[in-house]
């Protein structure tokens, strides 16, 4: 038997995480360095605000493509995020511990009513969560229902988070993730919070599903329009910060 052949399946088992345990700590000290020398521009503040003020945990949701941008700009927040149990979700949850989330891994779809009472759990206890919209597979900007499962029956509200940058670089994956150029404009625009009304019907959890996708395009679209100069106003609630 060939030793070698052995040795290389045992490496890609243990993912690239564990065969590479630094990894997690520079991908983060890089997100950190290059968001931060970045200007950050706010719209739909008030919709931002509404979510952190409702009185409990609110769900932040966004497109995969933008997940570097929302990660940065909610780090050290404390908020939970989901992960898949796939190995290379294991290095994703050591990045996002290491930006200052709760990483949880599971999903709300998946591993029953255990698995989502446990995902509800963790919702309710953090000041809140962020949830990758179109999922870790895809397809690109087609929400999926899990969210929608975990907000009917966590009670938490939801609000669409959208993120633009100019200049970016555009990574050549089934999401084309945007990644912020060293001193670029990164746009966040924040939608009207959506509440899933609690014993909601599978026609219903479509509507609110068909709802937050609609939104996040929307708000998705806003900030690449604000990140290429193509607003001529903003509004009072929008705000520019580093």
């Amino acid at each position: 038997m060939d030793r070698s052949n052995i040795h290389e399946k045992s490496k890609k088992r243990r993912g690239i995480a564990e065969y590479v345990p630094f990894l997690p700590a520079v991908i983060a000290f890089l997100v950190r360095l290059v968001h931060r020398s970045c200007r950050f521009v706010i719209l739909g503040e008030e919709n931002l605000k509404a979510g952190r003020e409702w009185g409990g945990a609110s769900i932040a949701a966004f497109w995969h493509c933008a997940f570097p941008g929302v990660l940065y700009f909610f780090r050290d927040s404390g908020y939970v995020t989901i992960i898949s149990r796939s190995r290379d979700g294991e290095l994703a949850a050591r990045i996002v511990d290491r930006l200052g989330y709760k990483p949880f891994r599971g999903s709300p779809g998946k591993g029953g009513a255990t698995a989502l009472r446990q995902i509800i759990s963790a919702f309710r206890e953090a000041p809140g969560g962020g949830f990758v919209a179109d999922g870790s597979q895809g397809p690109a900007r087609i929400a999926q229902k899990g969210l929608l499962i975990l907000a009917l029956h966590s009670g938490c509200p939801i609000v669409p988070v959208g993120m633009a940058a100019q200049p970016c670089w555009r990574f050549r994956s089934w999401d084309r993730t945007v990644l912020a150029k060293p001193f670029s404009r990164v746009v966040m625009a924040f939608g009207p919070m959506i509440r899933v009304e609690k014993g909601a019907t599978a026609e219903q959890i479509e509507q609110y599903r068909i709802e937050l996708e609609t939104s996040l395009n929307n708000v998705t679209e806003a900030a690449e329009n604000a990140a290429l100069g193509r607003v001529a106003e903003k509004s009072e609630s929008d705000r520019i910060t580093k």
